[in-house]
């Protein structure tokens, strides 16, 4: 039995050193072969991803977003704090933004990419206050129809990847997108805030009385998405809002 299992590895790691050879794992971003223990991305593109150093800043550029968004709609949500990871515009953000528009678009499609950034991410974040008391992850649910297309949700990924380095619960159960939307990126600004109206719904509200949240998502842009979502847990007893995501579009 034991030599049978050994064998059985044996040729399992001599099948996976062929494939390496023959088609070697190569990084989304540059495209250098990879090494061993890295995934997806180089260790050298991940350092180049350029960071918005939002743990560092309170009231940082996020925080500004959703003050505005409460100021201008008269709307108050129980918004605690928030932070992009990196930039995602087209100078500044050009390694984040390939990495996600080739992880959700191209054809090297693959959740695991959101997965590594979002445990990159978690690395820096651990300690700040971003993540101080927190009691759960929440990705931003796709629609159904989106969900079928695409395959997998990233904001679940990403929620996954920070999970891994904080502990913290991964919960993609009480929010649910009862709307589909176009893709926000194809919108022009004006009408995102029209786009996402009444998207969202929240089950089961009074499991979350007094709970922290942090939802999470790909990208900020104008915060619409995001906004709408918090809206629904305004009605929730004792229950306050943080939010995060990987890249924010922003000049």
């Amino acid at each position: 039995g034991s030599a049978l299992n050994f064998s059985m590895q044996f040729i399992s790691t001599c099948w996976q050193a062929i494939l390496e050879v023959l088609f070697p794992s190569c990084c989304v971003a540059c495209g250098q072969k990879l090494l061993h223990e890295e995934q997806y991305i180089c260790a050298s593109c991940l350092v180049d991803i350029a960071r918005t150093e939002h743990a560092q800043l309170p009231d940082n550029g996020i925080d500004m977003l959703f003050a505005d968004l409460q100021a201008s709609t008269r709307k108050t949500i129980p918004y605690e704090r928030g932070a992009a990871f990196a930039y995602y515009n087209r100078e500044r953000g050009r390694i984040l933004r390939s990495l996600i528009e080739k992880g959700k678009f191209g054809r090297q499609m693959n959740p695991g990419i959101f997965y590594v950034l979002g445990r990159e991410a978690a690395r820096e974040y651990v300690g700040s206050a971003l993540l101080e008391d927190i009691d759960l992850l929440v990705p931003i649910p796709l629609h159904e129809r989106r969900l079928r297309e695409r395959g997998f949700n990233q904001a679940e990924y990403i929620c996954k990847g920070l999970h891994e380095i904080t502990g913290i619960p991964v919960d993609n159960e009480h929010v649910i997108r009862i709307k589909n939307n176009p893709h926000q990126s194809r919108s022009e600004v004006n009408e995102r805030a029209n786009n996402v109206k009444d998207m969202f719904a929240i089950q089961y509200p009074e499991e979350w009385k007094g709970k922290h949240i942090l939802l999470v998502d790909d990208v900020i842009t104008t915060g619409s998405t995001l906004f709408e979502c918090m809206k629904q847990l305004k009605s929730i007893r004792g229950c306050r809002v943080s939010v995060f995501a990987l890249g924010w579009a922003h000049n």
